[in-house]
């Protein structure tokens, strides 16, 4: 079971994440206060989260409608995610994930 670590307002949060489940789903099983107003169908960018760069290549492609929206938001980076597309996998374990308000 991959350990994850968010990090909300300067506050760790060091989780167990089932595997197939996205980071949003996982954020909600642990209560870590991380806001998905759309309930992961990508369409409202709330759940926008930053991947640490030894990991941000383990979170999968990234999809079209996914890179669309993060082109609208703001704070977008280069290891910009939304946490309700990226699913976890064994190769996320130790992965820090920086949600952005």
């Amino acid at each position: 079971m991959p350990k994850i670590t968010f990090i909300v307002d300067n506050k760790e949060y060091c989780v167990d994440a089932v595997v197939g489940d996205t980071l949003l789903v996982t954020a909600k099983k642990n209560n870590v206060p991380l806001f998905g107003g759309c309930d992961g169908a990508c369409v409202c960018g709330t759940c926008h989260v930053l991947i640490d760069e030894n990991h941000i290549s383990k979170a999968g492609e990234i999809e079209y409608a996914e890179d669309d929206l993060l082109d609208c938001l703001p704070k977008r980076e280069e290891n910009s995610r939304l946490a309700c597309q990226v699913i976890v996998t064994e190769d996320m374990d130790n992965a820090i994930v920086t949600v952005i308000r």
